[in-house]
């Protein structure tokens, strides 16, 4: 029996109105199956011995959604949303099929096991070539078809390439991304392993049953991206500032050292925008958890933080999760454990830490009252002028075993969501009392929906070597399509070995990474400024100033990616035509968004790379006459100045190309587009604007885009762009640079909306190939060139 309608109108299919769309079947043994769709997109599948109860979500944050399902009754129940999504149902042994468009993806065979300390298995068998990426923080390899992944959040301190640690890093998180287009979520954060084979096995040592959900990105990776992140929570805008230069090292000791580093970069000709300081605000390492300044290394420290401020510096603070009672922080340590605020051991007293710096206690993040704690110590702190919060430590890196939370769970089940419930603190906060500051929090420990906590993670303590350097790109594609796009690197290498302390090569290629990183963040023990590297300094400072260059496209890519949940990394192959041959798998090269491709020197010494090249063509933008054909690939000059950098064939890339100190000088009257046309191909772009400030633009629909285009056939070139929306503070009239790449003659008219420009608005310059084109543009109107 084939029925067609919406499940909404059922009762007996579905929970309760405003709910999604549910089947539910019990086989005779007394399992029970039951398959919702989320959306016409996610599916979420629950199988229940007799007796059990589902346990409440946790990963999934979206509404649950009214969808139009085709039911296909019988003894195995097909139930097929409006964009193909199909799943059926074996009445008689709970066994579920998941398929796309027709095509089988995923068999769940129904069993469920349980073994003698009550863990929980399921496994997943999948129908074509397993390639698989994703599962939080992974540095080992970008395919994890094959590996057995430990749900376990652990830091690796000196790691490096080749380190089988890497395989289990800072935040893990039991999901993985399909080449085929497709993701699965388990919604679970206890410790778990997830076996990479066919089939996958996802084992818990949780003791409650584990739903999972269904992605059908049909084929797409940027449409499961924008699922994924839908599901479980999307990033907001970052305040501006985060994505200039920030300044950190392990650690300013007082203000002294502190405002003289931002001077001496500043009488260096280094833009600025962020200072972190490491624990020594507080005063010595024993000093944890004393959230207070220390007075005679920070003398006047409001004042401080007011004259960075109006300098266009913003100061970032740590905090950890320990109390330790050696140092100053012993009243607080008092406070806490008198409060029952702190972990407790099985036995209800609180549990002993010991960390490398001392003894105390470890602030329990479930228990409410401790949330409540720490919330008003750091609106304090913010209100005198701390603008974001550097969570540390916090997978949490030591967790005692003997632990129980608050919540009754022990370590076990509840390390890896710590740092979530953390950062969700510092997230309320900003989002009741401060609703018009953009949040940066840095968090390097967490799971599933961390980044809906406007946390921006970084791969903590990697070795200041080569070896750390290589895994960067890996660890950032694994995280970017896990949800975590803002994930980043110490700049430089934090862990420095005293046999090779100072490698300038080595910082040049580390900083040309970081520079087309989500966060450009220099930190180290030592030597972590740039100015430590003064015959480097004709790179370097041009390096810094490019970072600042590309806040028109690096801003458009924050917007994509609170947006549509978009990495700001990405696979070569991010956008491959399924019709076409696939992009391989790399781990030294990504895409900058969909229109750049970086290919950074990962190996000491090397003055040349090899370069794949994805679907498409692509221009080298050093030298604009080579265009590369996807699917070859070719070497490339890459001496130690030289970035090799490439944009897709008809690109268009915004850039501001004027100077800036900070981010505070950026504007949005004033921009250079580069634009990349080649015969036969076309390209687009969306430029998003708003007032840089405001938290809630996109909700409030504050903001504004131009929509550009480009195309060149038998030689005649076009550019059209097009603005719509509106946010406070715009202005009506945009001056515009329009430099065309790649042009080998001079053109012999060019016209603006269909008048001839002449004198200085058009110049040609043959020696580079750049027609560059000025004009001011009037937003109410379109705009369109032609040559």
């Amino acid at each position: 029996m084939k029925i067609s309608y919406s499940m909404m109108a059922l009762a007996a299919l579905l929970w309760g109105a405003g709910q999604a769309a549910a089947y539910t079947v019990t086989t005779p043994a007394g399992q029970t199956v039951d398959v919702t769709f989320m959306n016409d997109n996610i599916l979420r599948v629950t199988s229940l011995h007799a007796g059990q109860a589902a346990a409440a979500p946790t990963a999934a944050v979206m509404k649950p959604e009214a969808v139009d399902v085709t039911v296909t009754d019988g003894p195995i129940v097909t139930l097929t949303s409006p964009s193909g999504l199909s799943a059926t149902v074996d009445k008689s042994s709970g066994a579920v099929n998941i398929s796309s468009g027709g095509a089988r993806m995923v068999y769940d065979a129904g069993v469920r096991t349980t073994d003698a300390d009550g863990h929980q298995s399921l496994s997943l068998a999948y129908l074509g070539k397993g390639t698989f990426y994703g599962a939080g923080e992974r540095g080992h390899s970008v395919n994890l078809e094959g590996d057995t992944l430990v749900m376990y959040n652990r830091q690796n301190y000196g790691y490096t390439a080749g380190d089988p640690r890497i395989s289990q890093m800072n935040i893990t998180m039991p999901l993985f991304v399909a080449k085929a287009g497709y993701a699965i979520v388990f919604d679970d954060y206890a410790a778990a392993t997830m076996v990479m084979g066919n089939p996958i096995v996802y084992t818990t040592e949780s003791s409650e049953p584990v739903t999972y959900y269904y992605i059908d990105g049909h084929g797409s990776l940027p449409e499961v991206s924008h699922l994924l992140t839908e599901l479980v929570g999307r990033q907001d805008l970052p305040p501006l500032w985060a994505l200039g230069y920030i300044t950190s090292k392990y650690g300013y000791h007082d203000r002294r050292e502190t405002t003289g580093v931002i001077d001496t970069l500043r009488r260096e000709g280094y833009p600025v925008d962020g200072v972190v300081l490491d624990l020594y605000w507080y005063g010595k390492e024993q000093d944890m958890g004393r959230l207070d300044w220390d007075p005679v290394q920070w003398p006047d420290h409001s004042r401080m933080l007011a004259d960075l401020k109006k300098r266009g510096v913003n100061t970032v603070a740590i905090s950890q999760p320990y109390v330790l009672r050696n140092g100053r922080g012993v009243d607080n340590y008092n406070e806490l454990r008198d409060g029952g605020m702190l972990l407790r051991d099985t036995t209800g007293a609180p549990q002993e830490v010991k960390i490398w710096v001392g003894e105390g206690g470890m602030l329990d993040v479930s228990n409410p009252d401790t949330r409540a704690w720490l919330r008003d110590r750091y609106r304090r702190l913010t209100d005198e002028g701390i603008t974001g919060w550097w969570g540390d430590l916090g997978e949490p890196e030591v967790h005692p075993e003997t632990g129980v939370h608050h919540n009754g769970l022990p370590t076990r089940l509840y390390h890896n969501l710590y740092g979530n419930d953390w950062s969700a603190i510092i997230y309320d906060l900003f989002a009741e009392e401060y609703p018009d500051t953009r949040l940066m929090t840095m968090m390097r420990g967490g799971t599933t929906g961390l980044q809906r906590y406007s946390v921006f993670p970084w791969s903590t303590d990697v070795s200041r070597s080569w070896g750390g350097l290589q895994p960067q790109i890996t660890i950032m594609l694994n995280s970017g399509l896990s949800g975590l796009g803002y994930m980043g690197h110490d700049v430089g290498g934090f862990a420095i070995d005293p046999a090779a302390p100072y490698d300038p090569e080595l910082y040049v290629r580390w900083l040309q990474l970081g520079t087309f990183s989500p966060i450009l963040r220099t930190h180290a023990q030592a030597t972590a400024e740039p100015y430590h590297y003064p015959q480097q300094r004709d790179i370097i400072r041009p390096l810094i100033l490019e970072r600042y260059r590309w806040l028109p496209y690096n801003y458009t890519l924050a917007y994509r990616n609170s947006l549509f949940g978009e990495p700001l990394v990405q696979p070569i192959g991010y956008y491959d035509d399924e019709s076409l041959p696939a992009s391989p798998d790399v781990t030294d090269q990504y895409l900058w968004g969909r229109d750049v491709m970086i290919a950074p020197v990962l190996t000491q010494g090397a003055t040349s790379r090899e370069v794949v090249f994805p679907q498409g063509k692509w221009v080298d933008m050093r030298s604009p006459a080579a265009v590369y054909a996807g699917g070859t690939t070719a070497t490339v000059d890459a001496p130690l100045e030289v970035l090799p950098m490439f944009a897709r064939a008809g690109a268009i890339i915004p850039m501001a190309d004027y100077k800036m100190d900070n981010t505070t000088q950026y504007r949005t009257d004033t921009y250079t587009l580069n634009v990349y046309p080649v015969e036969g191909e076309s390209g687009s772009y969306t430029l998003y604007e708003d007032d840089l400030t405001s938290r809630s633009a996109i909700a409030a629909g504050r903001y504004a885009a131009v929509d550009m285009t480009d195309s060149m056939t038998d030689g005649k070139v076009t550019f059209t762009a097009k603005f719509s929306g509106s946010y406070p503070g715009l202005k009506p009239v945009k001056k515009l640079t329009v430099k065309f790449h790649g042009i080998d003659t001079a053109p012999a008219a060019v016209t603006v909306d269909g008048k001839t420009l002449r004198g200085k608005a058009v110049k040609y310059t043959p020696e580079d190939g750049i027609l560059t084109i000025t004009t001011d543009w009037n937003i109410s109107n379109g705009l369109k060139i032609e040559f």
